[in-house]
């Protein structure tokens, strides 16, 4: 009985395959026929992110360890605006990522200010996506992408380790330049309308360009206390995205 439905279980499953292997012209035509296409045509996408940080900042020396590396997972959420041709992409991507701080030290106006706290990070990326004739399941089609990134950290230190002037009603804030690649899986689907789904995974680089000390304690009146070129930052990050085409 198990070994029957088994059978009938990798039966369905091939039916269900098969019933969906087209090939890209195929697909194309299906795709004027019944709604908007998805090939020659703008879409904006979304989705939940999943990351994991690895930075580096200007900190106290120690023999026995490197306190200038700090590990952090971040959650947030991805968009991207695009135009997609059969095989090419031109899109513009962004990421809003938020997570806890531990025990990471800066050097600030000339002292080191270390503590516990939190991170938000926001990165925008111009990107050149390029779909492969390959796919998984003939459901899934496989692409990569590449680009610059632009990024803006903001580190919030609510538990001064160092006893400094530094408050809680600070921020410091690096604006970095870098670069990402990714790769993923997109749905294979008739039309837009139908939402295909999305899976990627990334890797980013990045280097701080300015750093920027600002006064938050009125929220309504956000004050630059301080502003600068720095290199002191630098880091690099692997990132989990998934998601939907909206429209």
């Amino acid at each position: 009985m198990k070994a029957l439905i088994l059978f009938f279980f990798i039966l369905t499953q091939f039916i269900w395959t098969n019933a969906f292997a087209q090939n890209p012209a195929q697909i194309h035509s299906q795709n004027v026929q019944a709604g908007n296409p998805l090939e020659d045509n703008f879409n904006l996408k979304a989705g939940i992110s999943l990351s994991r940080f690895v930075q580096n900042s200007t900190l106290i020396p120690s023999p026995q360890k490197n306190e200038s590396e700090s590990e952090n997972t971040g959650f947030g959420f991805n968009t991207s605006a695009g135009y997609k041709w059969s095989y090419w992409e031109i899109l513009f991507a962004s990421d809003a990522l938020f997570g806890k701080l531990n025990d990471m030290t800066f050097k600030v106006e000339n002292q080191q200010i270390r503590g516990d706290g939190s991170f938000r990070v926001f990165t925008l990326s111009p990107l050149i996506r390029y779909y492969t004739p390959y796919s998984f399941w003939n459901r899934w089609n496989i692409y990569a992408s590449a680009g610059p990134t632009w990024s803006l950290h903001t580190f919030i230190i609510v538990n001064n380790l160092n006893n400094t002037d530094f408050d809680h009603k600070k921020r410091i804030s690096f604006e970095n330049r870098g670069g990402s690649i990714n790769f993923g899986v997109e749905e294979i689907v008739p039309y837009k309308e139908t939402h295909p789904a999305f899976f990627e995974v990334g890797y980013s680089y990045m280097r701080s360009h300015r750093i920027f000390i600002v006064d938050a304690s009125d929220f309504k009146d956000v004050k630059t206390l301080k502003e600068g070129a720095s290199k002191d930052f630098s880091g690099h990050y692997f990132i989990f995205r998934f998601g939907i085409t909206l429209f």
